[in-house]
């Protein structure tokens, strides 16, 4: 975050504000549930997931029209109906080889919390359930590594946006050292145990 990007054109300047405004969710997340707003930190999560998603659109798929679009302040007046909604992203992201690695990522986040995460931004059974009966401590602390895991890709991404060689290595290694803090199954903190013993990187 600290690091220059690769250029100052319209796209890339474009996609790290998207990339920071999904970190600022994820931070604001975190205060939320410190101050016992579980129901509204939800809201956040998808928030921070269609950032973060929008930020590498922006970056790999845009076109030069719908770029200028997301550039201009909301007083210029234009239309935002020629922006694609997420699921039009993500079948835009299959069309790109580059991106085949982080899709799948991005499709089981959003298999796996998309419909609770909509009926908290909607006020419904999931959102006042909670409300009314409190949060579970194991449901609040995956939220949280929900939250990192999107963090951790949005840090990947700035690091592509730098074009500093060998810097999105150097963020991935923070699955390394933070595998506690993020939402992976056994099988796969397992893996990256043992590659960080070895020395190797995942």
């Amino acid at each position: 975050m600290d690091h220059p990007l690769a250029d100052d054109s319209s796209r890339l300047l474009a996609s790290v504000d998207a990339a920071l405004l999904s970190l600022e969710h994820a931070e604001a997340l975190g205060t939320l549930l410190q101050t016992g707003m579980a129901s509204s930190a939800m809201v956040l999560v998808r928030c921070q997931y269609e950032a973060f998603t929008r930020s590498v659109w922006i970056m790999h798929c845009a076109t030069e029209e719908q770029v200028e679009l997301l550039s201009l302040p909301p007083e210029a007046g234009k239309s935002e109906e020629r922006l694609p909604m997420l699921s039009k992203m993500l079948h835009a992201f299959a069309q790109v080889p580059f991106l085949a690695h982080l899709l799948p990522h991005l499709i089981e986040l959003k298999t796996y919390a998309w419909q609770p995460l909509n009926s908290f931004v909607h006020a419904g059974v999931h959102a006042l359930s909670r409300s009314r009966d409190g949060f579970p401590t194991p449901l609040a602390i995956n939220v949280i590594r929900m939250s990192n895991n999107m963090s951790i890709m949005a840090g990947q991404h700035l690091a592509i946006l730098s074009g500093i060689p060998d810097m999105q290595k150097k963020v991935l290694r923070l699955n390394e050292t933070y595998s506690g803090c993020l939402l992976f199954d056994e099988e796969k903190r397992r893996v990256i145990r043992e590659a960080s013993l070895s020395g190797q990187s995942i």
